[in-house]
């Protein structure tokens, strides 16, 4: 079986996390992608973490199923033929440094991917932008660790490889535009502005009301206990606290005052989770789960990344595979038709040096202004973050993506269930349609129409099919089970629409012993193993944010949805999409998953230390929590940082003169350094800092993020008129096409305002038609009370 991307030759011409793990999305789903290395090979091959034989498991993990061709670009020869390279590929995918406008000009056909750290004009663009970098910026680390302790970045490179599928999903989007009109284009993607994408919406927050979030508020109502085996976390939802209790056989703490109402459960919340902590010490923490997510509480292990190997879920869904005697992650996502089909193993350097394209013949000229998914129509049955960011994503790209709702099960993010907090809404006045003025909502359904549809009635999912009959493509985030149990399952919908794409985005995926769990970004964050890795050293697992997998979760369904359409587009045929988002999850922690599977050790939570840079930490600053993060990766930086501080004789201190040396003393130079930090700006000080050749950025706030200059020039915030709301900027996305550029139009839509125009317009009903649907029970204008 042919892959759905087996018709295409990629050049990755890249030597950044973003751009190799774009071009290894490609070649799991069967392009034909070559490696073009320097002499000695891509520095990517020198990355940490190593494997026990002295390989960079990064460059293994994002590279498999590729070639290698090593040029020596400076010679005359090898740069002729790098040149007759590009003018045979469909896809270049280049460093940030490269003329990408000079390689679109020699092959016009030719989808040209520029992934960058900050791009190549405008604020930042000489900034250097480690994952600790991007995370500071983007309002993300702001959110992250205890009050009163420095804020802590996360793990890994988790920005730089979102950015990749962010890549490889604007890649895509050209590629449908290209076999519509012919030509090719530049797609620019920069990894700050995707750290800043995902971003729980605080900024949003702000912009409605002046609101800044801090630390010291509880952002999420879970928390954390220890078994005897490892953590686990534990979300309170208000509804669900009788079933708790029930769950862990506490019933006399529904009548203990502390605890009683919810707002004094938050007052106590340590004092609740100590009592938690003692009923389950002895107990195993996946029996833990199991009995809490049967009595319908989300909960997850904190999974170590050892752990996930031979995980009893993972092992039942047949993720591991083996490429050459390597074991290597199963696939971000799958599609029924045409699955992931690895072509071998990370390559040895050089190891197709008698590649040859021919050269590519540009057939038509791009349209410049219309938006590359024009005229398809997207059904979405999502609710939160993952599922609608998933709809977001193709709406911004052109598509009409119709948000259904039910007037019984409102999407969560309207935050329509529990008393309006004022704190959500414009102005702090929740309004008398509250449920239309939460900052959650309305960032992330810009763009989108409203319908509202009650499928447990007949005439709700009858109207629901007809609207199938007329769409592309259907999205849904409900737990698995949930499309089958209302007759709208991908079987069922095929027969109505033969080549309709349905993509469900399970935290579990559709199979397996955790299958039926239900997750939130916070506890998926758990599961993937990244939790394990976060944290301040003897402290429990953190998660980042209150919900960071989320819009990663929304990114790969995208990613996954437009691989399906590129397929259909070339040869009819529709497919079911599973999207499991822990899996998927796991993508981005790929390299540090392998590395503790081979070793059998996991690394241990250490703040913001790591083991390839010192300094590498977040400092104070001026002002009330306000930080600064630095990071000296090389020996270079480290003597430029002394001079900047003042003291160049540090740079040659023998507690400090190496990077061994200097982890080694971290506590004390941690100390030096932010005694000097102390009482400074964090703006000024980090622009002095990259000036000097010093990774650092300020750790920034929601109101930052707002006012961010490198954001104002991306053009990352877009003034939309709500109907309710009000006039505000809402926060865009990171993928720029130069020729079919995405947008974002118009607001997030008011509870059913769409509903008469999806009637009369999307499926064309006669007047008796619409009127019979609009006086039943299949359709509504306001939510039902308490749903």
């Amino acid at each position: 079986m042919d892959g759905a991307l087996a018709h295409l030759r990629v050049v990755d011409y890249s030597d950044s996390l973003a751009g190799q793990y774009c071009a290894r999305l490609f070649a799991d789903f069967g392009a034909s992608v070559v490696l073009v290395e320097p002499p000695g090979g891509s520095s990517l091959r020198l990355r940490e973490p190593m494997g026990q034989a002295g390989e960079s498991l990064q460059f293994f993990h994002l590279n498999h199923g590729k070639q290698s061709l090593m040029l020596d670009r400076a010679a005359p020869a090898d740069a002729q033929r790098f040149a007759m390279l590009l003018r045979g590929a469909d896809i270049a995918v280049l460093p940030a440094d490269a003329d990408a406008d000079a390689v679109s000009a020699a092959n016009p056909n030719c989808i040209v991917v520029q992934p960058s750290a900050f791009g190549t004009d405008g604020p930042r663009a000489d900034w250097q932008g480690p994952e600790i970098v991007l995370q500071a910026l983007s309002g993300m680390m702001h959110n992250n660790g205890a009050a009163g302790r420095e804020p802590l970045f996360g793990v890994a490179n988790r920005a730089a490889m979102a950015s990749g599928v962010g890549a490889y999903v604007g890649t895509l989007a050209a590629l449908f535009a290209r076999e519509q009109n012919g030509a090719g284009q530049v797609v620019r993607i920069d990894a700050a502005e995707t750290a800043a994408t995902m971003c729980f919406p605080y900024v949003m927050q702000h912009i409605y009301n002046g609101s800044v979030r801090q630390r010291t508020e509880q952002a999420v109502q879970a928390g954390q206990v220890l078994c005897r085996d490892g953590w686990v976390c534990i979300w309170i939802y208000n509804f669900r606290w009788q079933a708790l209790l029930a769950a862990l056989d506490l019933p006399e703490l529904e009548h203990d005052a502390r605890f009683a109402d919810p707002a004094e459960r938050r007052t106590n919340w340590d004092a609740l989770f100590a009592i938690f902590q003692a009923k389950v010490a002895d107990m195993s923490a996946e029996d833990l789960v199991e009995i809490l997510q049967q009595a319908q509480v989300i909960a997850a292990k904190a999974y170590r990344p050892s752990e996930l190997m031979h995980n009893r879920h993972l092992d039942a869904r047949d993720y591991w595979e083996e490429i050459e005697g390597k074991r290597i992650l199963g696939p971000a996502f799958r599609l029924t038709r045409t699955p992931r089909r690895v072509q071998g193993a990370a390559p040895a350097l050089g190891s197709a040096q008698q590649l040859a394209w021919p050269a590519q013949t540009a057939t038509g000229a791009a349209s410049a202004g219309r938006p590359p998914l024009e005229g398809l129509r997207v059904i979405e049955l999502t609710t939160a973050w993952a599922g609608p960011m998933s709809g977001r994503v193709l709406a911004y790209l052109g598509a009409e993506s119709i948000h259904v709702e039910a007037p019984n099960r409102v999407n969560s993010w309207r935050l329509n269930k529990d008393r309006p907090n004022p704190v959500n809404f414009p102005d702090r006045e929740p309004g008398a349609r509250w449920y239309d003025r939460s900052f959650l909502f309305n960032s992330q359904n810009v763009n989108k129409l409203s319908c509202i549809l009650n499928l447990k009635t007949e005439e709700g999912r009858n109207t629901l099919r007809r609207l199938v009959e007329v769409a592309d493509v259907l999205i849904c985030n409900f737990r698995p089970g949930t499309l089958k149990k209302l007759g709208l399952d991908y079987d069922s919908l095929t027969k109505i629409k033969p080549d309709i794409i349905v993509a469900e985005l399970p935290a579990f995926g559709v199979h397996g012993p955790m299958s039926s769990y239900a997750a939130l970004g916070p506890t998926m964050e758990m599961a993937a193993g990244m939790s394990a890795m976060i944290g301040y050293p003897g402290g429990q697992p953190e998660v980042t944010g209150p919900s960071y997998l989320d819009p990663i979760g929304g990114f790969n369904a995208a990613a996954a949805i437009l691989t399906a359409l590129v397929h259909r587009q070339r040869t009819g045929e529709g497919q079911y999409v599973e999207v499991p988002q822990v899996e998927a999850a796991m993508q981005l922690i790929g390299a540090e998953i392998l590395k503790a599977g081979e070793t059998g050790n996991d690394p241990a939570p250490n703040g913001n230390r790591v083991s390839f840079a010192s300094p590498h930490d977040a400092f104070p600053t001026s002002g009330h929590d306000q930080w600064i993060a630095i990071a000296a990766l090389d020996e270079g930086q480290w003597q430029a940082l002394c001079a900047q501080m003042g003291q160049p004789k540090l740079a040659s201190d023998p507690r400090f003169a190496d990077l061994g040396r200097r982890r080694d003393n971290e506590d004390e130079l941690t100390k030096i350094i932010g005694d000097w930090t102390r009482g400074q700006d964090k703006h000024e000080l980090a622009g002095r800092l990259q000036a000097a050749g010093v990774a650092a950025a300020p750790v920034q706030t929601p109101k930052d993020v707002a006012e961010d200059p490198y954001l104002a020039h991306r053009g990352f915030f877009t003034e939309l008129e709500h109907p309710d709301a009000g006039r505000h900027k809402h926060p865009s996305l990171p993928m720029h096409l130069s020729a079919t550029p995405g947008a974002q139009v118009r607001s997030a839509p008011p509870f059913g305002w769409h509903n008469r125009h999806v009637l009369e317009n999307v499926l064309k009903l006669s007047p008796e038609e619409i009127a019979a649907i609009e006086a039943s029970d299949a359709m509504a204008t306001e939510p039902l009370e308490g749903h």
